[in-house]
């Protein structure tokens, strides 16, 4: 992660500072520096980088397994970007960084439902042309202040947001975190109904 400095692990025994053997990470942030400087890292996978071993007996309708989907991810992005330096040279810095990141994984079998938003039914109906999926997001914002105090002591002043996005609007016409197209509608978990 753009966001933390070094990652030591101590692989030991029960050492005095904790209270289980095993191995022990630290995690120490950034903190921005004498030098101006940032930082970028992405990744991402899509549809296309997945396999698709759907027969014509996995998509028969019922009774058959009436799959139209392999599970697996659809759509996944994860993206970083830091920047640092001196306010006060040797004496006060700053820090900042920025992460989205989303997730879109197919829920083979569940579909939606034909009576969604239709008052004079209260029944369900499956509605082959609207598959499930799940998608959860985040956008991470995190702000660092660090001063020198002392030869040996350092006081940093944090400051971070995270705004979480699970699921999309039932409605196609619906503003959301998350938009969706008129194939299928997201939930925010595997074992949620999208309605």
């Amino acid at each position: 992660t753009v966001n933390v400095d070094e990652i030591p692990f101590t692989i030991a025994g029960g050492m005095g500072e904790t209270d289980i053997g095993g191995p022990v990470l630290n995690i120490v942030p950034r903190s921005g520096g004498n030098t101006v400087q940032g930082q970028a890292f992405t990744n991402f996978s899509n549809d296309r980088l997945r396999g698709d071993n759907l027969t014509p007996e996995l998509m028969a309708p019922t009774p058959g397994p009436n799959l139209r989907e392999t599970p697996g991810i659809i759509k996944a992005y994860d993206a970083n970007i830091s920047y640092g330096g001196p306010i006060v040279r040797d004496r006060l810095w700053f820090f900042g960084s920025y992460r989205k990141l989303n997730t879109e994984t197919a829920v083979e079998g569940v579909v939606g439902n034909a009576n969604a938003f239709d008052l004079s039914r209260w029944d369900w109906t499956q509605d082959q042309s609207v598959t499930a999926r799940t998608s959860t997001g985040r956008a991470i914002y995190i702000g660092r202040i660090t001063a020198q105090a002392t030869a040996k002591h350092r006081v940093s002043i944090n400051w971070e947001s995270q705004q979480r996005c699970d699921g999309s609007p039932l409605k196609v016409e619906t503003d959301g975190c998350h938009t969706r197209d008129s194939d299928w509608v997201a939930a925010g978990a595997a074992a949620t109904s999208p309605e």
